[in-house]
């Protein structure tokens, strides 16, 4: 599809520029049908898809999503045309970028695409997870139950995920100062104090030159080593991007990292088992849940056992023997599923699990912070000594000198 940017009026007399991926009919009948008069038009170069230029400009906040699927829940369950209340959802939406999507959406569900194929392109924006239960929904005719799923989803992930970065905000705060002060007093402080100690003679103790030696380092080759923490960061990142072993690795030492390992450990289990949860009770057959399951997991060592269980899946095995021969989920993960099998109660048995690990991320995130301090008193503790150390050693001499 041709690209263009479109420089045009709002029904508000406003003046916007956007950029559409469409043919050139279809733009002026889109430009219609979203209330836009158009000013100018012009043709950008084929090259600029690959940037994903339109999806730079799409900034979604998660709980925005809830809401719109929350209020298509109760569109569908009404009985009014989706393509209609998609379009009021998007006259009355505040963030530009859901307003452009929204009206992207119902100028397709109008046009006759179904709701799952209008939101294909948002991917990256409404997850695997929510486009599959969509075309569930559609699928088996339950869609208003599907979207209600697909926004209790949501929100219990966005739970967690906003309860964690407020249990973070203290650790990174007291870890940034004590780092800030280690570097201040580093550059700035002890070279004058060491200067003068010098002066008066006295003899520098090993701990003081060693940290005389590492602030030199510091100033010479500051700059350099930033340079190659950054260097680094985005060379993994391409290697995690291109090479699935390189991958592999940094999303297992992930899982295994001090409270952050546990959390991301316990969140994928409470995933797993919730989104296993709604696609059996949507009615999709379990090989094709945990494909669809496992090509939407970031972390790749959970990413791999998943399709390993569906290929187990499809050889005939069971499920708790398939999830118990990888190896990295839990016991009660294993004894759970397989009591769920045996009874014909796998979908409540999967709800118990998730309700389980989610509230076991919830309670980590919120003492995150009594978890984390330990670490934090001790890394300002051997600041502090250090510090002294170096400190107290030249003026003990320097009063020994004096007092002779």
């Amino acid at each position: 599809m041709p690209l263009f940017m479109v420089e045009a009026v709002d029904q508000n007399g406003k003046k916007v520029r956007k950029v559409f991926d469409t043919d050139e009919n279809t733009l002026f009948t889109y430009l219609q049908f979203s209330n836009l008069t158009p000013i100018k038009v012009k043709s950008l170069p084929d090259f600029l898809k690959y940037l994903n230029i339109r999806k730079l400009f799409k900034r979604v906040k998660r709980s925005e999503i809830i809401e719109v699927l929350e209020n298509l829940h109760l569109i569908v369950k009404s009985g009014l045309p989706l393509s209609t209340g998609i379009l009021d959802l998007a006259e009355d939406a505040q963030n530009p970028a859901l307003k452009d999507i929204l009206y992207d959406i119902a100028f397709k569900v109008q046009g006759g695409m179904s709701l799952s194929n209008a939101v294909e392109p948002y991917r990256d924006i409404l997850t695997d997870v929510v486009i599959s239960l969509f075309r569930i929904g559609e699928e088996t005719g339950t869609l208003d139950r599907t979207l209600k799923d697909a926004a209790e989803h949501l929100r219990r992930i966005e739970d967690l995920v906003s309860k964690t970065k407020q249990a973070l905000i203290y650790p990174v705060f007291a870890l940034t100062a004590v780092l800030s002060a280690l570097i201040f007093w580093t550059v700035y402080v002890m070279p004058k104090l060491v200067k003068m100690f010098e002066d008066m003679g006295i003899e520098l103790p090993s701990v003081t030159k060693g940290f005389m030696y590492f602030a030199n380092l510091l100033k010479s080759y500051g700059l350099f080593i930033l340079g190659s923490i950054v260097l680094s960061v985005f060379l993994i990142k391409f290697l995690k991007k291109k090479n699935e072993k390189v991958r592999l690795v940094f999303d297992r030492l992930n899982l295994k990292l001090p409270v952050l390992g546990v959390i991301l450990t316990n969140f994928y289990y409470a995933f797993f088992s919730e989104y296993l949860r709604l696609m059996i009770s949507a009615g999709l057959p379990l090989n094709r849940s945990l494909e669809i399951m496992g090509n939407s997991l970031r972390n790749y060592v959970f990413k791999k056992a998943v399709l390993n269980v569906r290929s187990k899946i499809e050889e005939g095995f069971g499920l708790a023997n398939s999830i118990k021969g990888e190896g990295i989920f839990s016991p009660l993960i294993v004894r759970m599923i397989s009591v769920g099998e045996q009874t014909g109660g796998l979908e409540e048995q999967l709800r118990y699990i998730s309700d389980y690990y989610y509230n076991k991320v919830d309670y980590i995130s919120q003492n995150i912070a009594k978890m984390i301090e330990p670490i934090v008193i001790s890394i300002v503790g051997v600041f502090l000594m250090i510090i002294m150390i170096s400190l107290i050693s030249p003026i003990f001499d320097l009063i020994t000198k004096l007092s002779t």
